[in-house]
């Protein structure tokens, strides 16, 4: 008897090995497969306030920029003394908005794909192009601008009404892309095939044309031809997916490894520059190679910005939905802005009058806040307008849709 009980706890102790070896096997299985292995990738939250915040201080960045634009800082401004040197910090950090925002694309929409529903988006930038055009037109007028029909057309159509739709032009180019952009970086397989596409992408579009032999300038040799640039913005965007894809841990360390990259970037490029505009024969403005979204100093300070920041997290709804909010307004407050521009920077510039450009840097914030403000308000204003509407078309089409399904039924 203790023998056959003895046979009988070694028999189910067996079967319970093959059950446990065979669930295991079966658990292997399932984590293997592409389902599985996605399944167990959390899930990003669906507004990260990090990226919300890289977003809202783009949009102010641009309006830090214009400032130096409408100041006349890059063309007769005489830079003969270290005190341009703070402004010249300012004016690097805020020249990574379009970078950033190009970066922010990227990591936000890395697995879009070819969809009536994507194209479906067309229309809400359109509209906003549309309305922060024309709402600079006024102020236009006011400086002597009289256009006809065809002048508006012409502007409509080249993107010419506001200065600053250049950017919206670039940004639907790149919208009809992305989705086969995603085709070419999601297909690759591993860290190892993206870093070498990265890498790429960066030598060909940023660092290689901006990369010169010899210090003569009459007879330097130009590693790569210039309009390989032109193309600058896929290296900026497959960067936010690679970030997406491959999203460094938030630790004291890494962060603090991003900053001083970011500190020892920006030093490079100041000092370049001051030596530069100091060196000309008027002292005026002069960056070289290094004053353009495509070159590599630019492109890596504003990785390092956007290292630093994209993964804030708020735990604060309130504070969350608030900056859900702003963010949805950028687009709108950077077009909007350049009315506001036209509008104040005339009676800014006679109240710190040419050439005292330090004094009209000390009163920035006289001008810079304000622009920004107006602008908001204006675009929080239409953005909910059109969210209303929104919501209006799409519930009619659905009562539409529910009419007709009602009428087949009844048939």
């Amino acid at each position: 008897m203790d023998k056959k009980k003895q046979n009988t706890k070694e028999n189910s102790v067996g079967k319970n090995k093959k059950q446990t070896n065979k669930s295991k096997a079966d658990s292997k299985e399932k984590i293997s497969t592409p389902e599985a292995v996605q399944a167990a990738v959390p899930a990003l939250p669906k507004r990260s306030c990090g990226i919300d915040i890289i977003k809202i201080m783009a949009a102010i960045f641009v309006i830090v920029t214009h400032f130096y634009l409408n100041t006349a800082f890059y063309t007769s401004i005489p830079i003969d003394n270290k005190g341009y040197i703070p402004p010249m910090i300012v004016l690097w950090i805020g020249y990574t908005a379009v970078p950033l925002f190009m970066i922010t694309t990227g990591y936000l929409m890395k697995n879009k794909t070819l969809s009536a529903k994507y194209y479906s988006a067309l229309i809400k930038i359109l509209v906003f192009y549309l309305i922060g055009s024309f709402s600079c037109l006024k102020y236009r007028k006011d400086l002597g601008w009289d256009p006809d029909n065809w002048d508006l057309l012409k502007g409509v159509l080249e993107f010419s009404l506001c200065d600053n739709a250049w950017y919206v032009k670039m940004y639907l180019i790149m919208f009809m892309l992305i989705p086969f952009l995603n085709v070419m970086f999601n297909n690759l397989e591993g860290r190892k095939q993206h870093t070498i596409l990265l890498v790429t992408v960066f030598l060909l579009f940023v660092a290689g044309p901006s990369l010169y032999i010899g210090r003569d300038p009459d007879r330097q040799i130009q590693l790569l031809p210039t309009y390989m640039k032109r193309v600058f913005p896929i290296a900026y965007y497959f960067l936010g997916c690679y970030i997406r894809e491959y999203p460094p841990k938030r630790t004291l360390r890494n962060k603090l490894i991003f900053f001083s990259v970011f500190a020892v970037c920006l030093a490079i490029m100041t000092r370049k520059l001051y030596l530069d505009s100091y060196r000309n024969d008027e002292h005026l403005f002069h960056s070289g190679y290094l004053f353009a979204y495509d070159n590599y100093f630019v492109f890596i300070l504003s990785a390092m910005v956007f290292l630093l920041l994209f993964d804030i997290t708020i735990k604060s709804k309130a504070v969350t939905k608030v900056l859900s909010v702003l963010a949805q307004t950028t687009l709108l407050t950077y077009l909007i802005s350049y009315g506001y521009d036209l509008k104040y920077y005339g009676a800014f510039n006679k109240k710190y009058e040419y050439p005292k450009f330090l004094l009209r840097f000390r009163h920035m914030y006289e001008i810079v806040p304000k622009i920004y403000f107006k602008s908001l308000v204006l675009s929080l204003i239409i953005v909910l307008l059109y969210t209303f509407c929104e919501k209006g078309v799409k519930r009619s089409i659905e009562e539409v849709k529910m009419m007709k399904a009602e009428d087949n039924n009844s048939r």
